[in-house]
Parts: structure tokens; sequence; C-alpha cells
């Protein structure tokens, strides 16, 4: 006697390692965008970095002096590429006051010491990417 198709086990069996393969594909899948968003926003900043020293070099070591990414973006605009602030990885929108909920940029300059930070963190802004700074620390100190 000759058995034609597959018994309900058999196909239930099947569709339970297709959806463990799916699972563990999608899971992988969805890092592997996060990490190049994260990606993303480290070379945003270092372009910010790259017009700031160039920015720096032509106003005699001065570094500019912004309380916001707009008013950075107005100081450095003639050394981005372009004139326009890298994009956002999460919407592809140039970096702005607005646009800074993830994959946060934040810059702050010291007008004592005349040094600025520039920090880039994650999108849910808990972990840091990537810090520049042209701080000098001497012995310990912060």
């Amino acid at each position: 006697m000759l058995k034609n198709g597959f018994t309900l086990v058999e196909l239930l069996i099947v569709i339970i390692i297709i959806a463990i393969l799916s699972i563990v594909g999608i899971g992988g899948y969805y890092n592997f965008i996060e990490k190049g968003r994260e990606n993303t926003a480290v070379n945003a900043l270092r372009v910010l970095h790259t017009s700031i020293e160039m920015y720096s070099t032509d106003t005699k070591g001065i570094y500019p002096r912004a309380n916001s990414l707009n008013e950075l973006k107005e100081a450095i605009k003639k050394y981005l590429p372009g004139g326009e602030m890298p994009q956002n990885p999460y919407n592809n929108m140039p970096y702005s006051d607005e646009n800074n909920n993830y994959y946060r940029i934040t810059y702050t300059y010291d007008p004592v010491e005349n040094s600025y930070t520039l920090i880039v963190r994650n999108r849910y802004n808990y972990k840091r990417l990537l810090l520049l700074s042209n701080r000098i620390v001497i012995m310990g100190e912060r």
C-alpha cells in the first residue's frame, strides 16, 4: 500500500523549523541594521569633528561658541560637506535641534579652556558610541 503526502505531524514539524529559522534570521537582520545606523552616526560625528577643527584653523585656534546644533551648523557651515549637517540615520534628515532624538549628538564648548566635546549616543540615548574632544587631560583630571 502506497502512502501519498505527508502526515499532519510531519507538516507541523517543518512549519516549526521554518518559524524558528525565521525568528533567528529576523533578529540578526535587525541587529545588522542597528549596527549600520550606529556606524553612520559615528561617521557623522567625525565629519563634525573635522569641520570644527577646520573652523579653528581659520579662527586662530578658537572653537565655535554654540549652545545648540543649529548654532553649531551656522558657525561651521562653510566647512561642512555641501554646507549641510550630516544625516541622522534614524530618519535620513540632517541633524538639527529638532532632529536629534535618536542617535543624539551633543556639542559642548568650554570658553575658559577653549575646548569642546562631541558625543554621539545610540538610538536609545543611553550608550555612548563615540566621544571626541580636544581637551587635554593632566594627571587624571577631567
